[in-house]
């Protein structure tokens, strides 16, 4: 309860901090719905989104984009019940925020919203935390950070925040954001 309650204050904060729409909804779990929403953003912003069982053994899904036609969120069948919406859902919020950041050729969250974003990561999923430290490079430790903390959001949140991120993507492609 009490982590709900956190996830719940995190991401109206986050939504205002952002400028968003505050999407006030009680914590729900995610939907089939949910993942083909944020599959048709992926898909409209010019990524692909690929079910494979060619996956590094611990790996639950990645994005690679090789800027000469390779463009694609993929993920692991072998390594993910494809049953389990939870999980599918997180390696897509995941792996769409390594989108989120090749469509703004940065970060997706902004700067001043990073020790924030920590401190959730250190209280809803230390886990993650932990990792950031010890699998990570420095170099990626912000960019997997954001993505582990979007794992964390509600869908309307990410949703939301791949629209804006991926805007000039989403508009060039004849999808509005």
């Amino acid at each position: 309860m009490a982590v709900s309650m956190l996830r719940a204050a995190a991401t109206l904060l986050a939504a205002y901090l952002l400028g968003l729409p505050l999407l006030i909804r009680p914590a729900a779990a995610t939907t089939l719905n949910d993942i083909r929403r944020l599959e048709n953003l992926i898909n409209a912003s010019g990524s692909e989104t690929v079910v494979s069982s060619h996956c590094p053994p611990d790996h639950a899904g990645y994005y690679e984009n090789d800027g000469k036609g390779i463009d694609r969120l993929v993920i692991c069948k072998r390594n993910v019940d494809l049953g389990d919406l939870e999980a599918v859902w997180e390696v897509m919020a995941h792996e769409s925020t390594h989108i989120m950041q090749s469509c703004t050729g940065s970060t997706a969250i902004a700067d001043e919203l990073m020790p924030r974003t920590y401190r959730e990561l250190q209280t809803m999923a230390p886990h993650y935390a932990k990792l950031l430290g010890t699998r990570y490079s420095s170099s990626d430790q912000r960019l997997e950070a954001e993505a582990f903390w979007m794992e964390l959001q509600t869908p309307e949140l990410v949703l939301a925040l791949f629209r804006k991120n991926c805007a000039a993507f989403l508009e060039r492609n004849g999808r509005t954001p």
